[in-house]
Order: C-alpha cells, then structure tokens, then sequence
C-alpha cells in the first residue's frame, strides 16, 4: 500500500482536470468554444468551471484525481501515483478562470455643437435621418 503525504494529498486533489491536461496531455485537450473544452478521444465529455461531465455516461467530477480513476480505469493509488509523479517532474501553471479586469477606459470624442456631421454620415450611408 502507498503513503502519501498530507501535502502530496492536497495537491492530488487540489489538481483540476483542466490544468492536468493542459500540463500534462495538451494533445488530448480541444477547445469547444468560450471557456469549454473536451478530450480528444471522448467528444461528450466537457470541461469548464473547474468541473467537468461526460454527458453520454452520465457522470462527472470535479478533479483530475475523479477523471483518472473514473474515466481512464486507475485505481485510486495509481491515479495519485501518476499525479504526483507528474508534478514533482513538471510542477503545473495554474490558469485563473476569473476574467482580468480591464485597464483600459473608453475615451469620447469631444461633443459637436451642431449635428452635421451626423447628418453628413447618414446620408453618405444612405440612411435618413
């Protein structure tokens, strides 16, 4: 039987499915659209959020520690193996899903006194006003 460590532990199940590929497999990893990806060889199985579904089985998690014994069939000693083994060689790049706050400020033209230029632009565009 393995022993882990309480720290080993926390990072097994502090490891999110989508850092682990991202690290570890990025050739099994498609992005679907947005903040959504699936595997390559299971298309119904989808990432996002930290969590992640497979759809046609009907069964997801929350960890890469769920996926592997879940989905790929490792017992759960192998399964913390490989993680752990994988982050002592490779420590992974965690990737924050919280969107950056924007420094930029939208700036405005200065106000026009009269609306010609208004008029100007919607009739060379065809429109009337």
């Amino acid at each position: 039987m393995a022993y882990f460590t309480q720290e080993q532990m926390r990072k097994i199940r502090d490891m999110d499915l989508l850092t682990y590929l991202q690290t570890y497999e990025p050739t099994n990893l498609v992005h679907v659209h947005g903040k959504e990806y699936c595997t390559r060889e299971h298309d119904s199985l989808k990432i996002s959020n930290g969590k992640w579904m497979w759809w046609s089985r009907g069964f997801g998690g929350s960890s890469a520690l769920d996926y592997l014994i879940k989905v790929e069939g490792f017992t759960f000693v192998d399964a913390a193996k490989k993680i752990i083994g994988e982050v002592e060689a490779k420590p992974p790049i965690y990737v924050s899903n919280n969107p950056k706050e924007s420094s930029k400020r939208l700036l405005l033209p200065d106000k026009c006194k009269t609306s010609n230029k208004i008029r100007h632009y919607l009739f060379s565009r065809g429109i009337s006003p």
